[in-house]
């Protein structure tokens, strides 16, 4: 009797293992006809060209920053689009921030927010003779606008701007009001740009139905098994830690080292927490995404997917064999900057690091720091918190806003496939969590594995192809998010 209940037990959990791997069915999207409007592309990339020549670098150190390349931007950005600088609300926020507001013809409709960011990173000392074209140049050759900010995210501001440029042109208003706010320093935080912004609409009681900014674009072969590309939007993000290392001796001549240097015990913590890293953990968002791509992947998979209460383990370990499925499922820790002595003869009095951690979502910075004094347990290390931001919150995937994105992503980007993610990096976007609860990240753009590759790299670049489908989303997205 034992032995039946055993078989039959076994032969129950593979029926319902089947069986829940048969229900992952593809999501149905309800996708209406496209508008067909007519996009300059040639002169948008003349635009964009204009906005890269501008060095809108942002920096720690705001002494540091030129906020005149802001403010020539600015003026540029004036005069290329004379149609939003005219029917469009336009403030200044906090010395460089952008915000505008295109009134709708309707009261009572919660407006919508598009947004992104002026400012663009460094060109690394020693790398500008290994670009094909000089990174501010804003240089237009095969068929490819080249420069720093042409991926992160001039682009973006270009797209947004000319799809309303355009919408102007052809008499098109909206039925809800739609904001437009670019900040000026999200690679360095955001703290003096969009903070401010979402603070002047919180002070004004605006709550928008929901709020779009940078963040996942459309990709092929990110996702073994499938093969058409997919475009991922993200619903939240991970935090991010900067967090110092600091040990100090005695230092003296390098002859006679103490048993334990000061860059010896920095050294150990670092290898110590990447011997043992935080557990891997499968967040909501990593759920919600493989319910969008898993029925499109082998029945094998399927079944993995449709059974994580059973096979979650297996899983977790085929996924975190790569670097970007580890960083979606656990807190990640990067050692980024080590110093110790200025000579090779001499032992270093003090020896500091930093390693930067994104936050997995429904984790927090005081576990964060908890896990690192148990992992390093040495108390001769300071740990000196330096930036902090705890993970976003999460949105629905079931708001009309995020259908709305969907929507269009499948009007302009026809063959794709579209998920719901984590992003990885940090974005302006968490800002406005104070005055919206749907917030998403998506820029949409094609993007090869090698274009990527270019971001705050050497020959960062967009393509005609690309500006157009920018312009393009956003017209749709505007059109479809106001009728």
């Amino acid at each position: 009797m034992g032995l039946k209940l055993v078989i039959t037990g076994i032969f129950v959990l593979i029926i319902i293992v089947i069986i829940r791997a048969l229900m992952l069915k593809p999501k149905k999207v309800s996708i209406r006809e496209k508008a067909q409007i007519d996009i300059d592309v040639q002169g948008a990339a003349e635009k964009l060209s204009e906005m890269v020549k501008c060095k809108t670098i942002s920096s720690r150190d705001p002494s540091k920053t030129d906020y005149n390349e802001f403010k020539k931007l600015q003026d540029y950005m004036d005069s290329a689009f004379p149609l939003v600088h005219l029917n469009l609300k336009k403030e200044t926020v906090n010395g460089y921030g952008l915000l505008y507001t295109w009134k709708g013809k309707e009261e009572g409709k919660k407006p919508i927010l598009l947004m992104s960011h002026m400012d663009v990173v460094a060109i690394e000392d020693g790398t500008e003779k290994d670009w094909e074209y000089p990174p501010f140049s804003g240089a237009i050759e095969e068929d490819f606008v080249w420069g720093r900010g042409t991926l992160d995210i001039k682009i973006q501001v270009l797209s947004i701007l000319e799809a309303v440029e355009t919408l102007l042109k052809e008499g098109y208003e909206p039925d809800r009001d739609i904001y437009l706010a670019f900040g000026f320093d999200e690679e360095v935080g955001g703290y003096q740009g969009s903070t401010y912004i979402a603070q002047l609409l919180k002070e004004r009681n605006i709550e928008f139905d929901f709020v779009l900014d940078e963040g996942g674009c459309v990709t092929e072969g990110g996702i073994e098994g499938i093969f058409k590309p997919i475009a991922v939007v993200g619903i939240g993000e991970k935090g991010y830690a900067d967090i110092e290392f600091v040990a100090e001796s005695g230092g003296g001549h390098a002859s006679m080292p103490p048993r334990h240097t000061a860059v010896g015990e920095i050294s150990r913590a670092i290898v110590d927490l990447e011997k043992r890293p935080m557990k891997t953990k499968i967040t909501e968002p990593v759920k919600e995404m493989l319910r969008y791509v898993g029925p499109e992947m082998s029945f094998l998979n399927r079944i993995i997917i449709g059974n994580l209460w059973l096979f979650g383990g297996i899983f977790k370990k085929i996924f975190a064999a790569n670097s970007s499925g580890n960083a979606l499922l656990r807190t990640t820790a990067a050692p980024t900057i080590i110093e110790g002595s200025n000579s090779p003869n001499v032992l270093a009095q003090k020896s500091r690091a930093v390693v930067n951690f994104r936050i997995l979502p429904g984790e927090t910075s005081s576990e964060l720091i908890e896990h690192i004094e148990r992992t390093i347990h040495n108390p001769n290390i300071k740990i000196v918190p330096q930036r902090v931001d705890e993970p976003s919150n999460i949105s629905s995937t079931r708001s009309k806003g995020y259908k709305i994105i969907e929507e269009t992503i499948y009007q302009v980007f026809i063959d794709s496939l579209t998920t719901p993610y984590l992003s990885l990096g940090s974005t302006d976007a968490r800002k406005y969590q104070i005055v919206c609860d749907n917030i998403y990240r998506f820029s949409p753009y094609q993007i090869s594995t090698e274009d990527l590759s270019r971001m705050h790299g050497t020959n960062e670049r967009i393509s005609f192809d690309n500006i157009e489908k920018g312009i393009d989303f956003f017209i749709q997205l505007i059109i479809n998010s106001t009728n």
